[in-house]
């Protein structure tokens, strides 16, 4: 290029200043995105010193997420106005992916403490522990069989999901009267811990206080054998238990292999005793 001055520079020139590969703007140029400034005949390509300022917007669009062919449409018809709306927008779905992390992050942290928990426990072995107040989103279980028990379990876990706060595996509620009278597999409730309390008739307080609790390994779909175990020992220090028994069930398909290693944490509020 006679006429060639310092404020062209080759691909290979542009490309190296702009810490990206030469492929990169050759596509860029396929596409219609970023081409140079001139192209001769002989087939050089030289890019004008200015528009390395069109380059960055190109990357700092990049940077928050948007495709090629977005970005394309963007710069050909970019404007204040558009850029706002485009903002706004992009704002709305970095709220949402970060609400999304805290999610995960949620579920990390609770399976990590159900593991930490069953590690430290005694397994097998009615206890008396002082618990502080949680929230719970609940859902009633109406079926008589396992079918459709399974069918309204999953309609609780679809409904957890419009729950930012919820956390963990899907518990259970079963009631006295049921086990007094030796049904040991009826569960009237499940429900999901939620991290803080949410305005809704599905959410229910698990009351702060006495509790006697016993970790169980061998999850057999009933409450039989802790029951009996935590009701002896109730018994044996004069506490009255509470109407509604609770399972977490803290390990489950997610990290063992069978239900004969499942680990539920059952219990029950008291009150009373010697």
């Amino acid at each position: 290029m006679e006429n060639r001055t310092e404020l062209y520079f080759t691909t290979g020139e542009f490309a190296r200043i702009l810490g990206v590969k030469k492929h990169t703007l050759f596509h860029y140029d396929q596409i219609g995105l970023f081409s140079p400034a001139l192209k001769e005949e002989n087939g050089y390509r030289y890019y004008f010193v200015w528009q390395m300022d069109v380059f960055e917007v190109i990357k700092a669009l990049q940077k928050l997420g948007m495709p090629l062919e977005e970005i394309k449409e963007y710069i050909e018809n970019r404007s204040p106005e558009r850029f706002m709306e485009m903002m706004d927008e992009k704002e709305k779905q970095i709220d949402r992916e970060i609400e999304h992390l805290k999610q995960m992050k949620r579920f990390i942290r609770n399976e990590k403490d159900n593991i930490t928990a069953v590690r430290k426990a005694p397994l097998n072995v009615p206890m008396l522990v002082e618990r502080r107040e949680e929230f719970l989103l609940v859902s009633d279980i109406t079926a008589t069989d396992e079918r459709r028990t399974a069918v309204e379990i999953a309609k609780h876990v679809r409904e957890q999901e419009k729950y930012h706060g919820a956390m963990g595996a899907v518990g259970s509620i079963c009631l006295k009267e049921d086990l007094e009278k030796g049904i040991f597999d009826k569960y009237v409730k499940v429900y999901t811990k939620l991290e803080k309390k949410a305005a809704s008739p599905k959410v229910m307080k698990r009351p702060a206080g006495e509790y006697v609790e016993m970790y169980y390994r061998g999850y057999a779909w009933d409450m039989e054998v802790p029951y009996k175990r935590i009701t002896r020992f109730a018994e044996e220090n004069g506490w009255v238990t509470g109407e509604m028994w609770y399972e977490d069930l803290l390990l489950d398909e997610l990290t063992v292999k069978g239900y004969e290693d499942y680990v539920v944490r059952v219990m029950v509020p008291v009150c009373g005793g010697r």
